[in-house]
């Protein structure tokens, strides 16, 4: 299947995911719930991992991109500079690195699970 219609099926999670939060007003940001969903459907069966596969590769090999121009735009704001202390900063660093690490070993993961499967 092209990498687009991959790329289509990931943003249609998205949009349920951000359909399902506005409608039952939950706490939880709708692109988590289409995450959320997205791998429910892909424990269950109900999609193939393959489907999407090759979108989902070329959106982690370029992770790092997405995040490079939001932190540098915050930095370089000149309204929100003098508004940054050190506990922001560290916030922010943390928190990046909580989020690039959590991908790197759930990859890793998945990985591993795709290889035993394949294996069998």
């Amino acid at each position: 299947m092209p990498w687009i219609f991959q790329l289509c099926i990931i943003t249609i999670f998205l949009l349920f995911g951000k359909f399902f939060g506005t409608l039952f007003h939950l706490p939880i940001p709708g692109s988590v719930i289409g995450m959320i969903l997205l791998l429910g459907s892909l424990i269950t069966g109900l999609m193939k991992l393959e489907w999407i596969e090759k979108a989902a590769a070329f959106q982690i090999k370029h992770l790092t991109l997405l995040f490079v121009p939001l932190v540098i735009g915050l930095f370089l704001s000149p309204n929100l500079l003098p508004l940054l202390d050190w506990t922001f900063i560290m916030v922010l660093i943390v928190s990046s690195l909580c989020c690039l690490l959590g991908t790197a070993f759930s990859v890793e993961w998945f990985e591993k699970h795709k290889k035993r499967r394949s294996q069998r």
